[in-house]
């Protein structure tokens, strides 16, 4: 587990990103501690994974704690701050956390709502069924042919890197990228055949990863970054989980499940955009119910 200490909610980018998934860092902020592990960090802070700040600065900080950080907060006193032998003022009453719902019908039926908003937008970037199709007739035919790699999103620290799985197909690890930059072409009603994908990874010119930042040149086989496709103010979200939730190595997970995921990741029906603003929302099942097609 790694610890640091800042005046206010900070992202250090050089002892996160040697993490695995499931490895804990703590931030000791006067506002509290906040305890992430590295998938946590990458799945509701993916906006500030994206910025040049964290990219290429390699720390972001937040002046104040953002509401989507308060589930990560265990401790509400400074550090160092632990003289557990102060008496609560009898005037002060204590308070224990539920443990049943504390979300409650009430709020899930609003967030819902706000769900139906978003989807009926005209601020929702549309995009053409049939283009849609002609992009599941593409990820069909890259699934059927073995010879070509599969991309899925698992242990963010690999990102570009490629792996032979035990049935003889590549398998190549990215964050959210490939996503964004289907994503990116959809929007432009872009669409690419089996021989132009099979150049573009050929040439390493298949955009893999947000940024090629150093650490990733020196591991990665595909350090082609987002670039010009980066969706400016706008977080790609999927409906369906794309994850693996398991600590297996690439190869001890079944192809099917492969093959399963990397449908899920790179399939545009399977996602929906959000304004940066309020990405957190694409976190919420009863809102991401509202997004599907």
């Amino acid at each position: 587990m790694i610890e640091y200490t800042s005046s206010r909610l900070c992202f250090k980018a050089d002892l996160i990103e040697p993490l695995k998934d499931n490895d804990v860092f703590v931030v000791h902020t006067p506002n509290g501690s906040f305890k992430f592990t590295k998938a946590d960090f990458y799945r509701v802070f993916l906006n500030v994974i994206e910025t040049k700040s964290y990219q290429k600065g390699r720390l972001y900080s937040c002046k104040y704690p953002p509401k989507r950080a308060l589930p990560f907060l265990i401790s509400g006193q400074k550090q160092g701050d632990n003289n557990t032998n102060k008496q609560t003022p009898k005037n002060v009453h204590k308070t224990s956390i539920p443990q049943n719902d504390i979300v409650g019908d009430d709020i899930r039926q609003k967030i819902k709502e706000i769900g139906i908003l978003w989807r009926n937008s005209p601020h929702n970037p549309l995009i053409d069924s049939e283009v849609v199709k002609k992009w599941e007739n593409l990820i069909e035919e890259w699934v059927a042919d073995e010879t070509m790699p599969l991309i899925i999103r698992k242990e963010t620290s690999k990102r570009g890197q490629a792996f032979n799985h035990p049935c003889g197909r590549e398998i190549i690890v990215s964050d959210n990228t490939v996503a964004i930059w289907v994503f990116s072409n959809v929007l432009k009603g872009k669409v690419f055949t089996l021989s132009d994908i099979k150049e573009l990874l050929q040439n390493n010119e298949l955009p893999m990863v947000f940024m090629a930042t150093k650490e990733i040149k020196a591991k990665a086989k595909y350090t082609k970054p987002l670039g010009s496709y980066a969706l400016s103010n706008w977080k790609v979200c999927h409906i369906k989980p794309v994850g693996f939730k398991t600590n297996a190595s690439i190869e001890d997970l079944e192809i099917s499940d492969i093959e399963d995921r990397f449908r899920k990741y790179v399939n545009p029906n399977n996602m929906f955009l959000l304004p940066k603003e309020i990405g957190y929302l694409g976190e919420i099942d009863v809102f991401i119910k509202e997004q599907k097609r």
